[in-house]
């Protein structure tokens, strides 16, 4: 419980309050203040203290003071608890201040709700519990936000090895793939295909090796004789030939010879015809013979065309050809190489061949009867040939291969989207690079903030389900417990069962005023002038009803109420004689169910209704009072000589205004409905009771029509009020910043003190 104020400094109006007197609090306090006195600033210190905001207390740091504010309050049970250095010495949460920061915080500022209002009430209503889960949810939703940070800077890395159109996502998810190298090099080579596809269809693919045959009537004609040659013409004919010393060459020279001679000879013209060598020579050289050297001749020929350095030569070339044909398509399509084992040994093979059949067909054409066996050199050069025959075989299948390929690339080539190449070429390569050990490790430590993020998430939903059922057990607790409270205030309307929705952000709360068992929306500052809604549908006196029953109402939920303390700044404002009296009603309920109570006012009638309903021993009254013109401090009050004596001082103070323009235009502005009120009361106190207002006062009269004996003065009395609920805070928000015009102040003022007899 709050004991005692020891000092306020620099704080408001308290430039350095100390304690005058009495002043130790009871368990019903009551503060008497005048307007602009420190009501507002002592409700900013304790809800700094209940709230540990040191904000509260530094925005109203006093104007002018070079000190820091500072500020001890003794608590029992706590001790002295001290504001100094821009902090408080120690916690004290169990305050609940009623006053205008509560209410435009949680309820309407000026004439509309807001969206702030709604988050506000929701926590309101759902109390500590539900406070508790509804920050965990916000921060959870912090830590979400600032895990997303982690995701989206972490991915940054990422970017960079994603193309264009892959969501990150997607890049993540790509699956490892053992033969990417492969892939990509086969996308490669089909997107410069698409690229050069002109090109590749007037490029010729690779070219088969032809291999010479050999003629197998060769070794025939090795082993061919003429047995229709005399055995008797060819000896002759040998001898004379080795008589002659012609050897290799004699057999050709004779055969030539022969064909000048007649029946003489050339040389001396003898006569031939009975020379039996000469005989011999015909025999012999016969056109079977002939057409045997024909053939001879005409095999040796052939053997170094077809087997020859050209032969070599060509097979060469074409391999070369093949060489540099592969080079070039190996870039749009994978072909091997072919392979000619051989490859260095063909003019070898060839020239081998071709020397080993020019030397049998020599030894045939020298001796054409005779048959010539092919020799291990012929056998071992034939075996050469064959071994090449193979290896061309291979060499040409694979360049079939080869061909099959190209001729399909440039099919393909043909029909192809180098764009759409493009793009898949461009996944292939993210997905290599997506299982390199850098990108890997970025998206191990994405995939732990996923886990993290979704395990937030999930710890969010359970403890939103949480908060909802709590929610819709008090909500309904809530909404009854204010209807109630506004009917005890005879407010004459009431509200609808609240809802709560998460839309938009954190939770919030709406609810619809209901008069004449009508719903109406609260609306907002953007709600057209012709649409009912809280703006105009609610009087200012609706709106503090409302306001007060929803403070009352969060009270009455409150499981630690009995352990509050209760602060109420001016509850009464805008409120006929009825529902002033049932707020202090109410208020006397709630110290009841509470630990403390405290009322501010400025009104010492509204703090006597209260006062005398207190019982003696727990009721205590206090004044913040004006020490010079810039400090306050904290005074004992006498409340009943000052509710006596208050008429008559408010009269004095209108009076010195009204001769001398002494006093506060403000605070003069103030005293004028007490006056009248005073005066009616005091000329016919059965009619208008303690309490009444000058609002009540005016429309009792009005309601007795021209029977009343203060209807003659009715529209006076009217025009009085209106102009000082027109510069009552209360009343009028603008109140404080709009300028007193001085003439006519004192104009109302001459009017006042004429209509209650103090001026002539």
């Amino acid at each position: 419980m709050l004991q005692k104020i020891i000092s306020i400094k620099n704080i408001g109006r308290f430039r350095n309050c100390a304690a005058v007197g009495d002043v130790t609090f009871r368990r019903i306090t009551l503060i008497f203040s005048e307007n602009g006195r420190g009501k507002t600033t002592f409700c900013a210190i304790l809800r700094s203290l209940f709230t540990n905001t040191p904000a509260f207390i530094m925005g109203r740091r006093t104007l002018g003071s070079p000190d820091p504010p500072e500020a001890q309050l003794l608590f029992a049970n706590n001790g002295t608890i001290s504001f100094r250095n821009e902090a408080w010495s120690a916690p004290y949460p169990e305050i609940a201040v009623f006053d205008g920061a509560y209410i435009s915080d949680n309820v309407f500022a000026g004439d509309f709700v807001d969206t702030a209002h709604r988050r506000n009430l929701y926590r309101v209503i759902i109390g500590a519990q539900g406070v508790a889960l509804a920050a965990r949810i916000t921060e959870i939703d912090a830590q979400v936000r600032a895990k997303n940070d982690e995701i989206r800077n972490g991915r940054a890395g990422l970017q960079r090895y994603i193309p264009a159109g892959m969501a990150v996502e997607d890049f993540i998810a790509l699956p490892e793939d053992a033969a990417i190298d492969e892939r990509i090099t086969a996308k490669e080579q089909e997107l410069q295909a698409a690229q050069r596809a002109a090109q590749l269809q007037q490029r010729q693919g690779l070219t088969a090796i032809t291999l010479p045959l050999f003629d197998p009537r060769f070794t025939q004609l090795l082993a061919k004789t003429l047995p229709g040659i005399a055995a008797d013409a060819e000896r002759r004919v040998r001898e004379h030939i080795a008589a002659h010393r012609m050897q290799a060459r004699g057999e050709p020279w004779l055969t030539e010879g022969l064909g000048y001679t007649t029946d003489s000879c050339p040389y001396c013209g003898q006569d031939l015809r009975a020379v039996t060598l000469i005989q011999a020579y015909r025999d012999f050289f016969n056109r079977e013979y002939l057409a045997l050297r024909d053939e001879v001749t005409r095999h040796s020929r052939d053997i170094d065309d077809v087997f020859g350095d050209r032969a070599a030569a060509m097979i060469e070339q074409i391999v070369l050809q093949n060489i540099n044909a592969v080079e070039f398509w190996q870039h749009y399509c994978q072909i091997a190489a072919p392979v000619l084992a051989e490859a260095g040994r063909t003019a070898d093979i060839l020239g081998g061949l071709r020397q080993t059949c020019q030397s049998l067909l020599q030894r045939k054409a020298a001796n054409p009867l005779e048959a010539v066996p092919p020799d291990d050199a012929f056998t071992q050069a034939l075996g050469n040939l064959d071994q090449l025959r193979a290896s061309v075989a291979g060499y040409n299948a694979a360049v079939a291969a080869a061909n099959a390929l190209i001729t399909a690339k440039k099919q393909q080539a043909g029909a192809a989207d180098v764009r759409a190449i493009e793009r898949t070429l461009a996944a292939l390569r993210a997905k290599k690079a997506r299982y390199t050990a850098e990108v890997r490790a970025l998206c191990e430590a994405d995939a732990t903030r996923q886990r993290e993020k979704s395990a937030l998430e999930e710890e969010k939903a359970r403890v939103r389900a949480q908060l909802d059922t709590h929610t819709e057990q008090v909500i309904v607790r809530y909404g009854e417990s204010i209807n109630c409270y506004l009917e005890r205030i005879n407010a004459g309307f009431g509200i609808t069962t609240p809802t709560h929705t998460y839309r938009g952000g954190p939770p919030s709360t709406s609810y619809q005023i209901v008069i004449n068992q009508r719903p109406v929306d609260l609306g907002d500052a953007t709600t057209p002038l012709d649409r009912p809604s809280f703006r105009n549908t609610l009087s200012a006196g609706d709106r503090s009803t409302l306001a007060l029953a929803f403070f009352l109402a969060e009270l009455e939920q409150d499981s630690q109420r009995a352990r509050r303390i209760v602060v109420f700044d001016d509850p009464f404002t805008s409120l006929d004689a009825f529902r002033r009296n049932q707020t202090v009603h109410q208020i006397y309920r709630c110290a009841d169910a509470c630990l403390q109570v405290v009322v501010l006012s400025h009104d010492p009638n509204f703090l006597k209704l209260l006062w005398d309903r207190i019982p003696p021993a727990d009721r205590k009254t206090l004044q913040f009072a004006r020490v010079g013109e810039e400090n306050t401090t904290v005074a004992e009050w006498d409340i009943e000589k000052a509710v006596r004596a208050q008429y008559r001082a408010d009269i004095d103070s209108l009076q010195r205004y009204f001769s001398t323009t002494e006093g506060n235009p403000r605070d003069i502005i103030q005293k004028i409905r007490p006056v009248l009120e005073g005066y009616c009361c005091n000329l016919y106190p059965t009619q208008f009771p303690e309490g009444d207002t000058l609002g009540d006062i005016i429309g009792k009269i009005r309601n007795a029509r021209a029977g009343h004996p203060l209807a003659p003065i009715l529209d006076q009395l009217d025009e009085l009020n209106q102009y000082a609920r027109r510069n009552h805070h209360g009343e009028n928000p603008n109140a404080t910043m709009e300028p007193v015009n001085a003439a006519e102040l004192q104009g109302y003022v001459r009017q006042t003190l004429k209509l209650v007899g103090c001026l002539l």
